[in-house]
């Protein structure tokens, strides 16, 4: 084992690429990240930085595999938020989400004894919007609007800054950590949330909105405001508009990452078929 070990980082360190090429097609079908981990622990030079290349590659691969397996069978009320770690694997597949997972806790252990004592669903959305926007630092990424990362949790988490239905999604993580229940509401062109009656706003610092402004959103777009517009989006609705979102940017910055991005979307929406 340890004289093919040596031949394979020979291989790997050679001068004549199409060696090497052929090695690292090889070394992709056959081995697991371990054992490719382990290669590199002996590696140096032009071989390490194949192992790392084939390393990223396979953890890429298998995020991937993971995400699609998740979207053939995600449930209309299915657990976004494991749903988004693993999306954000597959933009860093070697990340550790853990220490963002800690701070979504943090934040939810904070935000619990802010809401002892409030019987009112309005009392209860001030002090969660209070909270969020003063203390956690959660605003709307509007001088960056466009940024892939703003739709990417561990992203979101870490600068505290996201659009629309990210805001709404870190509300949400926060709340139920807290045991309050926040639903998303997908309005066409804006994304806000609710708490039972209360609708605002998480990408403004969680303003407050009336029907009215509701309605003069969706005028902005020349559709009528009906009562189906304000109902809870489903897990696996903010799901597919969140992959939409990323899908409108990349199509036209990254063809490869649109086309999985629409495949995905596809295996979501062909659920309701």
């Amino acid at each position: 084992m340890i004289d093919q070990a040596s031949a394979i980082l020979r291989l790997l360190d050679d001068d004549e690429q199409e060696t090497v090429m052929l090695v690292k097609r090889k070394l992709e079908e056959v081995s697991t990240v371990e054992a490719l981990r382990g290669l590199r622990a002996e590696a140096s030079n032009r071989a390490a930085e194949h192992l790392d290349d084939l390393i990223q590659r396979l953890l890429q691969r298998d995020a991937d595999a993971r995400f699609t397996e998740l979207c053939r069978s995600f449930p209309e009320q299915g657990e976004l938020e494991e749903a988004c770690w693993l999306l954000a694997a597959t933009f860093r597949p070697d990340e550790d989400v853990a220490p963002f997972q800690k701070m979504l806790d943090d934040w939810g252990a904070g935000l619990r004894p802010r809401l002892v004592g409030l019987t009112e669903p309005e009392e209860r959305v001030s002090a969660l919007s209070s909270y969020m926007m003063r203390e956690v630092g959660l605003r709307g990424n509007e001088g960056d609007y466009y940024n892939i990362d703003n739709s990417v949790l561990p992203r979101v988490v870490e600068t505290r800054r996201g659009i629309p239905i990210t805001m709404a999604l870190v509300y949400q993580l926060v709340a139920k950590r807290a045991r309050l229940a926040i639903d998303g509401v997908g309005l066409p062109g804006h994304f806000v949330a609710r708490h039972e009656s209360v609708f605002f706003d998480p990408f403004h610092g969680g303003k407050r909105i009336g029907l009215e402004e509701c309605a003069a959103l969706l005028d902005q777009q020349n559709l009528v405001l009906t009562p189906q517009h304000l109902l809870p989006t489903s897990a696996r609705q903010m799901l597919v508009r969140m992959l939409t979102n990323i899908y409108y940017i990349a199509d036209r910055v990254d063809p490869p990452l649109a086309s999985k991005l629409g495949d995905w979307i596809g295996m979501l929406r062909g659920q309701d078929a």
